[in-house]
């Protein structure tokens, strides 16, 4: 569904320009999501590629569009601007919010990070997206000790008011959703695939639950297609829509340490729990995390206190490029 506001400034066909260019996620490395608040660029933009096909305008712009440029010929070239036409139009049939980076619904939040989506596509309440959220992640692993931890770490945060963000995977994602529901609360699914997608499979259901109170959230169409780099591409979203993120296990590798560093880039502070000393990779993926620079917590009780009083608890460092080689 469009907004009034949006279709005031942008057509149905810039709509669809810009979300040709938003499922590629090389674009959104430049940095050029926020150029986009300025509505009459992408009516420049969309006039110059598609309204005067027969020209090239990559000359036009400078070298940090270039890329940009490239994508949108290739969408002319191969005619694709109709099927993101299609694929917007069924979007709105199926009661999913389509929300361009100038959009006043679009979380202020997620426009701090460096490279944020051009467009979120979303199923449920979008007021969700500006109320103040936690995520909670961890392994798909988890171990009973760490499943009753969830339970009692979403229990403090919603009786605190935060919405709980999360990534819908199993394990440590699909405790956090359900508790959450459980509770009462309200929780944001941060999808890797397209909104239409649900993966994994058997957490249909559960996220049809979810858009009843909370939220879906995706930044791709199903033109896009799926690849395992989407996960990681959507750790920025998750982290990125929170105040802070809490870890209850993990390992020393894989996706929870990824999105913990993906978090600290955006200058989000890391809570992790103290796990079980038996647990010997849940042990090594604690250390790990305070290594970076994770604030660690002993329990959900003190977990809220700290939360109450985190403007006192250290700036995270700012991480460079070489962290993630």
């Amino acid at each position: 569904m469009y907004s009034g506001d949006i279709m005031a400034n942008l057509t149905e066909q810039e709509i669809a320009f810009l979300a040709g260019i938003n499922d590629n996620h090389a674009i959104k490395r430049h940095e050029l999501a926020r150029e986009f608040r300025d509505h009459t660029l992408v009516h420049s933009l969309y006039s110059d590629i598609f309204a005067q096909s027969g020209k090239n305008p990559i000359e036009k712009y400078s070298g940090r569009f270039k890329q940009l440029i490239k994508r949108a010929l290739e969408i002319r070239q191969k005619g694709l601007l109709p099927n993101y036409c299609d694929t917007l139009h069924h979007y709105q049939k199926m009661g999913i919010a389509i929300l361009p980076i100038h959009n006043p619904l679009y979380p202020e939040k997620l426009m701090e990070i460096r490279d944020p989506p051009i467009i979120l596509y979303s199923k449920g309440d979008t007021t969700s997206l500006s109320k103040p959220a936690i995520a909670v992640i961890g392994t798909r692993e988890i171990s009973r000790r760490g499943e009753a931890m969830v339970y009692e770490v979403v229990e403090h945060l919603v009786s605190l008011g935060y919405v709980i963000v999360s990534g819908l995977a199993h394990g440590t994602d699909t405790h956090a959703h359900t508790a959450t529901l459980e509770y009462g609360g309200v929780t944001i699914a941060v999808l890797p695939g397209d909104i239409m997608s649900i993966i994994p499979k058997d957490n249909r259901n559960l996220a049809m639950l979810i858009a009843e109170s909370g939220l879906l959230v995706s930044e791709i169409t199903d033109r896009a297609g799926m690849h395992k780099g989407r996960y990681i591409e959507r750790n920025r979203i998750t982290s990125g829509l929170s105040e802070a993120v809490v870890v209850i296990e993990t390992g020393a590798k894989g996706g929870s340490i990824r999105q913990a560093e993906t978090a600290l880039s955006q200058g989000r502070p890391i809570y992790v729990l103290k796990p079980d000393d038996t647990r010997r990779d849940a042990v090594a993926g604690y250390q790990k995390l305070l290594s970076i620079g994770a604030i660690p917590v002993g329990s959900p009780q003190e977990l809220s206190r700290r939360l109450r009083t985190r403007n006192q608890d250290p700036i995270p460092r700012v991480m460079t490029l070489s962290d993630f080689s």
